[in-house]
């Protein structure tokens, strides 16, 4: 109810006519402001209350406000026409371009509205209309013609089609679209006089926040533009500075200029770097004098090889030390003469002095060490005479490196003057730069300290007081319906709500499914409960009987059957042979679930001297090693006789020795008799008799307790079914009732008729009452 309530609040605040308010929060910096001064000194100024003044006249100048309709396209409303009501579209999804002085149905193109507009969403084509008027047709985004013009429909922002449907289109004159909005603005002092509230109200709020967010940038344009005028000033003061400096450093380089020529200055760096290269390669050639020592260490390393290879031919020979800055062709030289001294080494162990390989190499030998002092020679002969001539030549170039020094003196004194003058042209130019960047980047004395709000509060109607109302109207009406819905129905949602009021034990609860199809769809926790059962049942059962465990239950719909497959699987589980009995000879749910056979117990119990001969082909396999299933068989006219004239007796005592466990399905018990036929051959047998939650009621537990006093029940034991681990809810729409009443067995017997739903049960399961 609360929903409902809420619902139909929210249905008048959809198609009521709402008006919503965006609040911006500004702050005005004066101290940004300088020709705003205070009163020291006995100076003039201009009071603060004179600039709040004209600040407040600023937000709703018609220039202002006229320039922010232009940008947003205001004069322009475009409403989604449904099938109840309108809704006004912002931004527009498109706009109506037109050519000059269009007219239609012989007035002007602006003075027709308002118009509707059709779109045909998937080809985009459109239709234009004045009441039952076509004025023009075509595609989006086409010029078609129109009138004594054109006209097309232009998609706005980054749209590719227009969505199908009906568009109501106004249009309204300038002036009057500027002049309401300034009635919808307001400035109000927030905080002293510097501190203010501006809002501005519209029946769309993301409009009324673009409006907003506009308005405040372009006051802070505008008075930004009024400062500009004074750095505009200054800026015109400097490019006066800037002319005269520039003249006079042109005056400047033109005697700077005069000077290089006089003093042929351009080559004078040219003569200083000749001059400071020849002395380089000079102390360069001085520092191969350090190297001519170690070219006459090498060539007396020469001569003592060669003069110990003439005098003593078998005598060993030492290497020659090889010095790191020497000429590489020597080097080569000299590497190659180590080989030989080093193949000489080798062959004087296996040769002696006189042989032909030793003498041979020998003879390499000394040719090599004279080629290498012959080489060395060349060297240092060459080395000197560049010396010398090198030597000559920077002496002459030294002495014009002392005219251009004295001359570079005088020509640096007029650099130094142009480069001071270029500073100060330089300065002057950034402060221009400087003050050309100050003006574009003026801090406005509006400074936002709360940006537009989107309310999604409407102003009007007000939506908290509604909500309130629906709120205390639908705990009334649903709590108290809820009461009354439970008084009524008696239904039991918790196992403790009847844990005194049983006429049985209560031996467990089972939670409630998932609802998983197929024949075995039992969750892990459903699972353990069943094992539980198991257990506990297991300690019923007398030993020289049958074990048999017959379900039951007072209406269809508790899950007797749900639970007889349970508990026949769970036995299965632990490895107990179980024959699960169909013994639903009205509904038979089980063997429908498996598949229908006309092979089943109903054949058995019709021709019991036959029993033991065809109940091999009627048992089922489910698909489990060790549970099979004895189905209904073809559904009797007389299910209560079959059952109760003790042909199923013999048939369990006849498969005694083939299974442990016998799990028989019965009809409900408040709704025919059948199980009471069945329980008086089987009076040692367990009796599990669910109760559903949420849909079994206290009745039932009163019509419980009549059947066992009268008919003398014993181990009969009631299951808790269908708990939920959350919060319950009340009815779940499945059909109810209790022995005796004829309506449920009409149900019970319609829906048995073809194994479906009747139509009363299904509209039972969608209307959960």
């Amino acid at each position: 109810m609360i929903l409902l309530s809420f619902l139909a609040v929210r249905l008048y605040l959809r198609y009521a006519t709402a008006t919503y308010k965006s609040d911006a929060t500004i702050q005005l910096d004066f101290s940004q402001v300088s020709f705003v001064k205070t009163d020291k000194g006995g100076g003039s100024f201009i009071p603060i209350e004179s600039m709040t003044d004209a600040y407040v006249e600023l937000f709703s100048t018609y220039e202002l406000v006229d320039k922010i309709v232009r940008e947003m396209g205001l004069n322009w409303e475009i409403y989604s026409v449904g099938k109840v009501g309108r809704s006004l579209i912002f931004p527009n999804p498109f706009q109506i371009e037109t050519s000059d002085s269009l007219q239609v149905m012989g007035r002007d193109f602006n003075m027709i509205f308002p118009v509707r507009l059709e779109v045909e969403g998937a080809s985009q084509s459109f239709c234009l209309r004045k009441e039952d008027s076509v004025i023009c047709s075509g595609k989006v985004g086409q010029w078609v013609a129109c009138g004594n013009g054109k006209l097309r429909i232009a998609l706005t922002g980054d749209r590719g089609s227009l969505p199908g449907g009906e568009f109501l289109i106004y249009w309204y004159p300038q002036q009057q679209v500027v002049q309401s909005w300034q009635m919808r603005i307001s400035v109000l002092p927030k905080r002293g006089l510097t501190t203010w509230l501006v809002s501005v109200t519209d029946v769309s709020s993301l409009r009324a926040q673009k409006f907003l967010q506009k308005l405040l940038e372009h006051a802070r344009e505008y008075e930004r533009s009024l400062r500009q005028v004074q750095y505009q000033k200054a800026i015109e003061y400097v490019d006066t500075l800037l002319y005269v400096v520039r003249a006079n450093l042109s005056q400047a380089q033109d005697s700077l200029f005069r000077k290089e020529q006089a003093l042929d200055m351009p080559f004078a760096e040219a003569r200083r770097q000749r001059t400071i290269s020849l002395f380089s390669e000079i102390e360069q050639k001085r520092l191969l004098v350090s190297q001519d020592a170690a070219l006459v260490s090498v060539s007396d390393a020469l001569r003592r090889v060669s003069d110990s290879l003439s005098s003593h031919p078998g005598s060993s020979l030492p290497v020659i030390p090889i010095p790191l800055a020497i000429n590489e062709d020597i080097r080569k030289l000299l590497q190659d003469i180590n080989e030989l001294i080093a193949r000489r080494e080798r062959l004087m162990q296996l040769y002696t002095s006189h042989a032909a390989p030793v003498v041979s190499l020998n003879q390499e030998l000394q040719r090599r060490l004279g080629q290498a002092q012959y080489l060395l020679a060349e060297v240092r002969a060459a080395s000197s005479e560049a010396n010398a001539r090198q030597l000559q030549e920077w002496l002459r170039q030294r002495e014009r490196l002392y005219k251009d020094i004295l001359s570079e003196r005088e020509y640096s004194l007029l650099q130094e003057d142009i480069a001071l003058r270029r500073d100060i042209y330089k300065s002057l130019l950034e402060k221009k730069i400087q003050l050309s960047i100050d003006k574009e980047a003026i801090a406005s004395a509006i400074r936002v300290t709360q940006p537009p709000t989107l309310p999604s509060i409407p102003l009007s109607p007000n939506p908290i007081q509604l909500y309130v109302v629906a709120l205390v109207l639908g705990l009334v009406v649903g709590v108290g319906s809820v009461l009354m819905w439970h008084f009524i129905h008696q239904r039991v949602s918790y196992r403790v709500d009847i844990e005194g009021l049983s006429p049985v034990p209560i031996i467990g609860e089972l939670p409630f499914g998932k609802g998983e199809k197929g024949l075995f769809p039992f969750s892990g926790l459903q699972l353990e409960v069943l094992r539980s059962l198991r257990s506990a049942i297991g300690f019923l059962w007398e030993e020289q009987a049958p074990k048999v465990l017959v379900l039951t239950s007072t209406v269809s719909g508790e899950g007797k059957s749900y639970v007889a497959r349970g508990m026949a699987y769970a036995y299965a589980l632990s490895g107990y042979r179980v024959l699960l009995i169909d013994a639903d000879l009205r509904r038979a749910s089980i063997s429908h679930e498996v598949g229908f056979r006309e092979e089943g117990l109903s054949l058995l119990l019709s021709a019991p001297q036959q029993i033991l001969q065809r109940v091999s082909e009627c048992i089922v396999p489910l698909g489990r090693e060790g549970l099979d299933l004895l189905p209904s068989g073809t559904l009797p006219p007389n299910p209560a006789e079959l059952l109760e004239a003790g042909g199923l007796l013999t048939l369990i005592y006849a498969l005694a020795d083939r299974y442990d466990i016998f799990v028989i399905d019965t009809s409900p018990l408040g709704l025919v008799p059948d199980t009471l036929g069945i329980l008086r051959h089987f009076p040692q047998a367990v009796v599990l008799y669910v109760f559903r939650a949420d849909y079994s009621r206290l009745p039932f537990l009163n019509h419980l307790a009549e059947v066992i006093k009268v008919h003398r029940l014993n181990k009969v034991y009631l299951l808790f079914n269908g708990t939920r681990l959350s919060k319950p809810r009340y009815g779940y729409g499945y059909g109810y009732g209790y022995y005796g009443e004829a309506r449920n067995q009409r149900y019970y017997y319609q829906a048995s008729r073809n194994g479906k739903l009747s139509l009363w049960r299904r509209l039972r399961e969608l209307l959960p009452i």
